[in-house]
């Protein structure tokens, strides 16, 4: 129902992986979903049924071609009776190295394609016409290989701040990450925002969360990752959309119980 799949050699810095989910007839019960914020920005092409955030007050419908920036805590969606979706799961030095438009305006939002970068249309109608899974991948592959090479910058000192926040985000103390990097705390999270789109402190609890998730498996241990038990729980329920014990249980949302079984294997 869900399919990942790398990206070619020369992109596994830019694109973290590309995902196609299937599905057909789901019944009113199962279309309900989570998604959890990854560090990622999210192209999404939707080919069948309309698909909808939802939150307290309202729906919100999303656009058959979208751009998802970062997130800072979990979102619920409702898809139709018939899904079928390609996304592209960009990572944060990719973004910048294939479009001009800011990243840290994307943020907690969700834009169509076309007010964004009018030119993935092209790719949109690549996918569509690719008869094969193997083929779909290569389009995606060669479109944004030649993005990256177009718009190639010097990227050096992004990814070293964003090395540092996954090799630290255990225990990310950002006054110390300022001092590695000779400048103000205010001028790091500027600086950070604007690579990013999320000030450091925020992706480095995004990154610790997933990757906890992945090394413990929800086992005891993970507690000792946060301050305090209390502290563990308001993190889940705020990343996941769900409380430790409903995690712990069986999951009906598509990708939520994808994203955990995924990260249990790895």
């Amino acid at each position: 129902m869900i399919q990942t799949f790398q990206a070619t050699d020369a992109l596994k810095s830019s694109i973290d992986y590309i995902w196609i989910i299937e599905a057909e007839h789901l019944s009113s019960t199962n279309r309900q979903d989570i998604i959890m914020p990854l560090g990622h920005i999210n192209i999404i092409f939707n080919f069948k049924s309309p698909y909808y955030f939802i939150d307290t007050k309202k729906r919100v419908l999303i656009p058959d071609s979208a751009v998802i920036g970062q997130i800072k805590r979990a979102k619920h969606v409702q898809y139709g009776e018939n899904l079928y979706q390609v996304g592209i799961s960009m990572t944060p030095l990719g973004y910048i190295q294939s479009f001009n438009y800011p990243i840290s305006q994307l943020t907690e939002r969700i834009c169509s394609v076309s007010d964004v970068f009018p030119e993935m249309k092209q790719l949109r109608k690549k996918i569509i016409d690719a008869q094969n899974h193997d083929l779909l991948i290569t389009a995606i592959n060669q479109y944004f290989l030649g993005k990256v090479n177009s718009n190639a910058l010097e990227t050096c000192d992004k990814n070293h701040m964003i090395s540092y926040v996954k090799q630290h985000c255990s225990n990310l103390n950002v006054s110390h990450m300022a001092s590695y990097f000779g400048i103000s705390i205010s001028t790091l999270e500027r600086t950070f925002k604007r690579y990013v789109g999320l000030p450091p402190k925020v992706y480095g609890d995004i990154l610790k969360f997933q990757q906890n998730l992945m090394n413990t498996q929800l086992h005891t241990d993970i507690y000792e990752q946060y301050y305090d038990q209390s502290h563990f729980i308001k993190t889940c329920k705020k990343f996941s959309g769900k409380t430790v014990n409903e995690l712990e249980n069986s999951i009906e949302e598509l990708t939520l119980n994808f994203m955990l079984r995924r990260n249990n294997r790895s």
